[in-house]
């Protein structure tokens, strides 16, 4: 069973996966960069033991600190569903004029096949796979552990689904539910048990 660590520095929640390697799932602004060292350091944990971040989706509150900790070491790992999607917050940063944000350097990114994601989990000790979850967004991504957790970033919880009256939103619940997910940790909602 993998250890996932619930990290909060800001507005949305974030993952730590620990197998063989360390994966954080999401980040929050760019500027919180301080908060999330803090995070880190109340629970004994180091920027330096964490190999990969996965982002579940490109907006400014889920990677607004990417390349940041792109420069401290940490290898963005970017599915192939999501590449075009990359830049996606860029403009919102500029827009504000977010002195902290840096945009991702492409040349820098771990490209991983959605097809092949189990296969990368299993090269960090972590049983499971990434499934993409559009609806909230068209590159949401959901990382699904073997014993049933799932990790859906901003996607809308189960009983807000016919609100929205997108199929695409339906579909990506079902490949929850073909999956075997009994657990959702969303990013901005409270977990909730699916049956």
């Amino acid at each position: 069973m993998t250890e996932v660590i619930r990290l909060k520095y800001g507005n949305t929640a974030c993952y730590l996966f620990q197998g063989t390697k360390k994966i954080l799932l999401d980040t929050d602004w760019a500027g919180t960069l301080p908060r999330f060292f803090h995070e880190l350091g109340q629970r004994r944990l180091t920027v330096q033991a964490i190999d990969y971040l996965l982002v579940t989706h490109y907006h400014p509150d889920h990677m607004g600190l990417a390349a940041d900790l792109m420069a401290l070491g940490i290898r963005l790992v970017v599915l192939d569903c999501q590449r075009a999607y990359l830049h996606h917050s860029d403009y919102v940063f500029e827009k504000e004029h977010n002195q902290f944000f840096r945009p991702i350097n492409d040349q820098a990114i771990k490209l991983v096949k959605l097809a092949n994601s189990r296969t990368f989990l299993h090269h960090c000790g972590i049983n499971g796979t990434i499934l993409s979850t559009p609806g909230h967004s068209a590159d949401s991504i959901s990382i699904v552990l073997d014993d049933g957790e799932a990790f859906v970033g901003d996607l809308y919880p189960l009983d807000q689904v016919a609100l929205y009256h997108k199929p695409i939103l339906t579909s990506s619940w079902r490949k929850l539910k073909v999956a075997n997910v009994h657990q959702v940790h969303f990013a901005h909602y409270a977990d909730e048990v699916i049956s």
